[in-house]
């Protein structure tokens, strides 16, 4: 008798950040959560990770974060303010991109080496596996086959104007984490009442937290606007606070949130402090299967 397939996993993205759920899912596959998924949803990071977990790779999903993103993220300290101010009047004068996320790297990563993605388990997994982007023609989120072209699918759900770059260039898409949104609730959490929904978030997501960062997110939208033009500025400041709070969450009996406690930096650069996050990823993992009565 085939076991009943009652679990949605949701993966949200969160740049370096993403190593938590890296660390959540290496739990899930640890104790061999597969028969019971039904679908996985990721966005940018999640996306990624969720990648990594259905190809039974969560290990390798994992040190990709701390052992080669990691240093990556060192540029951080030369971003001196002169540097700062020269993108920033690029940007503005000439539209030019920060590029400041090299998308090239990560692909790399995913296609050659000891970190290649088993592309082919992921097509022949009986999970469904869903990528969200942003269609930055219509101003609208959709949901991309992630079996179908997964490398690219997967650096364009981590696209981030104008910080993010590929040298492929014409694609349509770009991260679907973009601007602050309800959909996963809209077209996930609702659609599947009967499912258990396990809600993987890179930070905790409150309001108090998000108004703490205000004028940082009311910057991003200047920067993103001027790439994308005017009407996404608009529809982007109009949804400023529209995210899926944990509070909001826990009015579904059926979600059951699991966050990074230790509020890891988007910026974080110490290859300890990155690894710490992973490991504590797969403790919460760990608690949060205890909770479902998954394992005891």
């Amino acid at each position: 008798m085939e076991t009943e397939r009652d679990v949605i996993i949701i993966v949200k993205g969160g740049t370096i950040q993403g190593v938590f759920s890296a660390g959540v899912l290496a739990a899930f596959q640890k104790h061999n959560l597969y028969p019971r998924v039904h679908s996985v949803y990721g966005v940018s990071s999640g996306a990624h990770n969720a990648a990594y977990f259905l190809a039974h790779q969560t290990e390798i999903g994992g040190k990709i974060y701390y052992e080669h993103l990691y240093k990556k993220h060192k540029f951080l300290k030369d971003l001196s303010p002169k540097i700062i101010w020269h993108k920033c009047w690029q940007l503005f004068i000439h539209k030019k991109p920060f590029n400041i996320i090299d998308l090239d790297y990560a692909r790399e990563l995913e296609t050659m080496g000891d970190t290649k993605l088993d592309v082919k388990k992921i097509r022949t997994s009986s999970i469904n596996f869903y990528a969200r982007v942003f269609n930055p023609e219509t101003l609208r989120l959709e949901y991309l086959d992630g079996k179908v072209d997964t490398i690219n699918r997967l650096i364009q759900s981590a696209k981030v104007p104008p910080y993010a770059y590929t040298k492929i260039k014409n694609e349509l898409y770009y991260d679907g984490g973009i601007m602050p949104t309800r959909d996963f609730i809209k077209n996930v959490v609702r659609k599947y009442p009967d499912k258990k929904i396990l809600y993987i978030f890179n930070d905790r997501k409150t309001l108090p937290r998000v108004l703490k960062f205000l004028l940082w997110d009311l910057l991003d939208i200047l920067f993103k606007a001027r790439y994308l033009g005017p009407m996404y500025g608009f529809k982007h400041l109009f949804s400023i606070l529209n995210y899926p709070y944990i509070e909001t969450l826990a009015r579904y009996k059926n979600v059951h949130v699991v966050y990074d406690e230790a509020n890891t930096s988007k910026r974080e650069r110490s290859q300890e402090r990155i690894y710490t996050s992973y490991k504590h990823g797969v403790a919460k993992g760990e608690k949060l299967l205890k909770k479902i009565g998954f394992i005891n």
